[in-house]
Order: C-alpha cells, then sequence, then structure tokens
C-alpha cells in the first residue's frame, strides 16, 4: 500500500513539473514572437543591417519552433503521464476496495460455503465406502459358510 501512495506522489510531482515546463516553454515561444515582431518593426526602418536583423529573425523563428515542438512533446508526456495516474488511482482504489473489512468478510464466507460443499461431498463417498464394506463383508461371510 506505501509503494502504491509514494509512487503516485512521483507520479503527481512529475505531472506538475512536466505543467510547470510546459508553461515555460510557452511563454518563451510568445516572449519569441513579440521579439521577432519587434525586430520586423525595427528592420523597416534600418536599411543598413538589414540581413544581420533577418538572421535574427530566422533565428528567433527557429527558436520559437523549436519551443513549439518541445511544447508540443511535453503535451503528450503529460497526457500520458495524466493516463498513468488515473490507471494508478484506479488501482489504488480498487486495491482499497479489497481490503475493507466488508471484502475480507465476503471472501472468508465464501470460502467457508466452498469448504462446506467439499466437507458434504466427503462425507458422502465416506458413506457410499462404509456401504461397499458391509456389502463386502457381507459377501466374505456368505462365502465362508459355503
Amino acid at each position: 500500500m506505501r509503494s502504491d501512495s509514494s509512487a503516485f506522489r512521483e507520479l503527481d510531482t512529475l505531472v506538475r513539473n512536466l505543467s510547470d515546463q510546459l508553461a515555460g516553454y510557452r511563454r518563451r515561444a510568445l516572449s519569441a514572437e513579440a521579439r521577432a515582431r519587434e525586430l520586423e518593426q525595427i528592420l523597416a526602418g534600418m536599411n543598413g543591417k538589414l540581413d544581420e536583423v533577418r538572421q535574427q529573425v530566422e533565428d528567433l523563428q527557429g527558436g520559437r519552433d523549436a519551443a513549439v515542438l518541445e511544447m508540443r512533446s511535453l503535451q503528450g508526456q503529460l497526457a500520458t503521464a495524466r493516463q498513468e495516474l488515473q490507471r494508478t488511482q484506479a488501482a489504488l482504489n480498487e486495491a482499497l476496495s479489497r481490503a475493507t473489512p466488508e471484502a475480507q468478510d465476503q471472501a472468508l464466507a465464501e470460502e467457508n460455503q466452498r469448504l462446506r460443499q467439499r466437507l458434504g461431498e466427503a462425507r458422502e463417498k465416506a458413506g457410499q465406502l462404509t456401504e461397499r464394506m458391509r456389502f463386502l463383508r457381507q459377501q466374505v461371510s456368505l462365502g465362508v459358510e459355503r
């Protein structure tokens, strides 16, 4: 039970960290877009440094694209982590439901019923064997008298 709750806590921490990282990448992407727009405005006013500014814009857009790709990757990881969290919670709930005294009483009652049934079958077989023994003794005693 403790390993389930420690795994649950670890998974919960992982989900929170992934959410924080995702928010950070989103902020970086938005900041890169704002910077790209700013550089485009400066570029319109500058004729001499056009190539340099274009390279900076391309670099920022490349960084933005990389951040967007990483953000999407993190979103996938987050979705997977959430599914794992739900699966772990379901397993924990199932384990907890089986650990209740009512569930244990039910399991013991079912086992007692099976044992009673086996005991009844054993009594029946013992009775049959006893009847066979009587019959065989009768046959032996009749055979001895002949």
